[in-house]
């Protein structure tokens, strides 16, 4: 049994990049909770993909149940790390699922889905993107939706989301409001990079911000733990560490997923137009030698990797506190 809570919010975990190997990998190196991206805007099919992607879980879990726990309650994330399992939280990037209908909330809830990005990388009904395009912000269906998922209990997402979106966005929620996976614009030039009044708007609601490990958005390409650290430390001294976590968005076949940066260089620009660089991950397994570097910063263990069953402010409490 591990003690303690390692929580990745961001794990995508579509057609193209499901495998059966990766959760093994997470669960060996420490991870208490990891969320799987089981529906986008990215498909014309996205519900069928989204219903799909949850029964693959639901099979995988009822195939390994001494290794795999559906987290719906706070207390199942608290009851995986404690019995050594790995909790798998359930999300979207995007809407797609819901085929315009915010009755469809119900259903995804019921599946199992905790939290929902607003949209992805292009615009949606209900807002629009940081990828591209006019910034219009938020959409009357984007109000309906984000009033819908705080009372069925599905944390708000604003990653991908652009700027205007976000703000709009946060105004409205009235619960804490998450960016799973972002980096700080201050340190790194990335059109989906958060600016530092975006950062103090979301901590504000008591949300968290999830630190992505794509070194395209890191001021690194190598994504480094030395790179992760710089993000981590600036939204600690912005805004504190309860309000700072990991969202790797990390894909289980890299080599796939710049074939298809190249063959749709429209959705991952770089943030000057032209083509998105190619970089490195960060791997899952380099969350030790980051939890090293934060110590030797002078970061606590309790700040650094909070105890499961812990009341303490770090960041997988604040994340444990907008489930159910």
């Amino acid at each position: 049994m591990n003690p303690t809570l390692i929580w990745d919010m961001t794990l995508s975990w579509g057609r193209r990049f499901r495998d059966r190997s990766t959760l093994p990998r997470l669960r060996a190196a420490g991870y208490g909770v990891v969320g799987l991206t089981i529906g986008s805007d990215q498909s014309a099919e996205a519900r069928r993909e989204a219903e799909a992607g949850i029964a693959f879980v639901t099979d995988w879990i009822a195939a390994h149940p001494a290794g795999y726990l559906l987290v719906r309650t706070a207390d199942d994330a608290r009851r995986a790390r404690r019995d050594g399992m790995l909790g798998i939280e359930l999300n979207f990037q995007g809407i797609g699922p819901l085929e315009g209908r915010v009755e469809m909330l119900r259903y995804f809830h019921e599946l199992g889905v905790r939290h929902i990005g607003l949209v992805w990388n292009d615009v949606n009904l209900a807002g629009c993107s940081a990828t591209r395009g006019e910034d219009t912000g938020l959409t009357s269906h984007g109000k309906a939706l984000i009033h819908e998922m705080e009372r069925v209990g599905i944390m708000v997402d604003g990653a991908h989301a652009s700027y205007r979106t976000v703000m709009d966005a946060i105004a409205v929620s009235t619960k804490p409001f998450i960016v799973s996976h972002a980096n700080v614009a201050a340190l790194a030039d990335g059109y989906k990079n958060l600016k530092d009044d975006q950062i103090v708007a979301c901590a504000a609601t008591g949300g968290v911000i999830g630190i992505s490990g794509l070194g395209t958005y890191l001021d690194d390409l190598r994504a480094t733990p030395e790179a992760m650290f710089r993000q981590i430390d600036h939204v600690t001294q912005l805004v504190g560490v309860a309000h700072v976590g990991l969202g790797l968005d990390y894909v289980t076949d890299i080599p796939a997923f710049w074939t298809l940066v190249s063959e749709k260089p429209e959705i991952w620009p770089a943030s000057d137009g032209g083509p998105m660089p190619r970089s490195a991950f960060f791997e899952p397994e380099g969350v030790h030698e980051l939890r090293e570097r934060l110590e030797r910063a002078g970061y606590s263990a309790a700040d650094v990797v909070a105890p499961a069953d812990s009341a303490t402010s770090s960041s997988r409490n604040v994340v444990l506190r907008t489930l159910p």
